[in-house]
């Protein structure tokens, strides 16, 4: 787990943060942030000066809880000086019946937060400064740096005074107060016997001062608000994403199109082996059924071929067997076609012979099996007599 780097926003508007040593304090620009090394490994918060936000509390009615973001602006309205519009308004945990409300300058804001993003600083919170102090129920907390007081009062509130007002303000809080607290935790660098002075008489016998430095608090360690929300809401870190993955996504497309480019060629390339696989069908389908239409070639080869197993009376099978006989006994006999039609149980039969009394020998041969034998037509080529046959079965 990464630890938390605090960027405090000082008066002459530079940024300040503290190294492992935190007695090492740096300042600087958003961009020098970025060049320091402890800001890579560290989560990075944004400290907003306490002068900066304005602190309050809303209440409501159980019916308005889904409408707080846009009904708080205008039930502070006439708390502020400045115009709703112009504020940022950022809301904390609510208890079901108030809920805390952190204030500021909108534009003041985003300039700030567009500063760190040009630098490439990824702000994961945005935080007041005086929620940053330790917080006890009952309890007010006091850190003193200069000439600036900086006041923690409740859970969410708390203020920036200047020292010179800091007596009397903390006096009229008091006179104000519900109850007395119970403790004034001091933090800085002040000699007591300096600082009970300034105090109003009735927090001097409550004080405990301690040690630790404020630069050490962290905003996981005490309740706060996260300006972070609305419309400064976080969003996804693309722009560092894509620095860190842009190659790789590079490589990633480049690898993919050439994938794409490799299927291609190779659809192409099966593409044209199918074409010339169909032909090839089809030209074997025409040696056996040279008319007709083809569409599925095996298909119609299966059913042709069942057609002339099953047909009553034996069919096609039936017919060459019967004329095969009768065919070798005239010599010089050339069958050149032979052709079936399965709805009227018929064979076309076309051959050539060396004279017509030949082609009638054949068809007297036929005959004399018991089947029908027609002379369709002939014709003399050359020296050739062509005919063509139509053999039936007796009905």
């Amino acid at each position: 787990m990464k630890n938390t780097l605090l960027l405090r926003i000082d008066a002459a508007d530079q940024l300040s943060w503290a190294d492992a040593d935190v007695a090492n304090t740096k300042r600087g620009s958003a961009h020098d942030v970025a060049a320091d090394p402890i800001a890579l490994a560290s989560d990075l918060t944004l400290v907003l000066p306490a002068q900066k936000v304005l602190l309050q509390t809303v209440e409501f009615a159980a019916h308005e809880r889904r409408l707080l973001r846009q009904t708080v602006p205008y039930s502070l309205e006439e708390e502020l000086l400045d115009d709703v519009d112009a504020q940022h308004f950022a809301l904390g945990a609510s208890d079901g019946q108030q809920v805390p409300v952190a204030i500021v300058d909108k534009q003041w804001l985003s300039q700030w937060l567009s500063q760190c993003l040009q630098a490439g600083l990824d702000i994961k919170h945005v935080v007041p400064e005086q929620l940053l102090l330790p917080y006890r129920a009952n309890c007010w907390t006091l850190a003193i740096d200069g000439e600036r007081w900086l006041v923690r009062i409740g859970l969410y509130r708390g203020f920036a005074l200047e020292a010179d007002s800091a007596p009397l303000a903390l006096q009229l809080l008091l006179d104000n107060a519900a109850e007395i607290p119970q403790q004034l935790y001091v933090y800085g660098d002040v000699a007591l016997e300096m600082l009970l002075p300034q105090l109003p008489e009735l927090l001097r016998g409550i004080v405990e001062v301690l040690e630790t430095p404020t630069q050490e608090m962290s905003p996981l360690e005490t309740p706060t608000i996260d300006l972070l929300q609305g419309v400064f809401a976080r969003m996804l870190p693309w722009r560092r994403w894509w620095q860190q993955w842009q190659w790789p996504a590079l490589v990633l497309v480049a690898a993919f199109v050439v994938q794409l480019l490799v299927l291609g060629i190779q659809h192409h390339r099966l593409s044209k082996q199918n074409i010339a696989l169909r032909q090839q069908i089809e030209t074997v389908y025409r040696t056996v059924e040279p008319r007709g239409v083809v569409n599925d070639p095996e298909l119609q080869l299966r059913r042709k071929l069942a057609a002339l197993q099953n047909h009553q009376g034996g069919g096609a099978i039936a017919l060459l067997q019967q004329i095969g006989g009768a065919l070798k006994s005239v010599d010089g006999i050339t069958v050149q076609n032979i052709t079936y039609s399965e709805r009227q149980n018929e064979l076309r039969i076309s051959l050539s012979a060396a004279a017509f009394k030949d082609v009638e020998a054949v068809r007297a041969a036929i005959a004399n099996t018991g089947l029908t034998a027609q002379l369709v037509g002939s014709n003399s080529d050359g020296d050739k007599t062509r005919a063509q046959l139509r053999v039936t079965a007796p009905r």
